[in-house]
């Protein structure tokens, strides 16, 4: 269905089934109070509701139905400035949802999950670990990080998919991830217990 028109069948309800859980819990983490939060998702629920038509393509819906949700928390933070009469601070992780452009990852899930994955990183075997720091945390081309190694380009690249995999695989025992069309985060659910490590 990626890359063509939405499903007839696809409905508010629909999108709700397939994304409700998911949005409580990324609201409920957002909107400290807990009455204010179910407002929230109500305002959310409206908002497809009154919009779904205008998507037209299966693949951004993710995206889309996440761009709804932070501007219905953005509102809210706002509403909340207002009534306290702009004295009171914003809560942990609204600035950054202020400041979030609609087309990227939420910059707090892409922070909470670093922090994550830094004991998953250590469970790596050494040589894939120091291949995706060098290229995944620090940024080197694969073509430098080999030269760094003194390796071959093809070598570097194997330890760099081979590592990426198994993080995936370590990330996913521990994390219900949402991603976008692009495999980028959108959010995550955390199994209780569950410390990454």
């Amino acid at each position: 269905m990626t890359g063509t028109a939405i499903d007839a069948r696809l409905d508010t309800e629909g999108v709700w089934r397939e994304f409700g859980a998911q949005l409580g819990a990324f609201v409920r983490r957002r909107v400290s109070d807990p009455d204010r939060a179910e407002d929230v998702l109500g305002e959310i629920v409206l908002r497809i509701h009154r919009n779904l038509d205008r998507v037209d393509d299966r693949e951004h819906l993710t995206r889309w139905v996440y761009r709804i949700t932070r501007n219905a928390i953005i509102d809210e933070y706002r509403r909340a400035q207002r009534e306290q009469g702009r004295r009171a601070p914003l809560p942990d992780g609204a600035a950054e949802l202020i400041a979030d452009t609609p087309d990227e990852a939420e910059p707090g899930v892409l922070r909470e999950l670093a922090a994550c994955l830094r004991p998953l990183l250590d469970r790596l075997p050494p040589e894939q670990r120091r291949a995706l720091e060098l290229t995944d945390l620090d940024g080197l081309t694969q073509t430098d990080a080999a030269a760094r190694e003194s390796m071959s380009v093809s070598g570097m690249k194997s330890r760099v998919q081979r590592g990426r995999r198994r993080l995936a695989e370590l990330l996913g025992r521990c994390c219900a991830l949402t991603l976008d069309a692009r495999g980028v985060p959108m959010d995550y659910t955390p199994p209780a217990g569950c410390h990454c490590g």
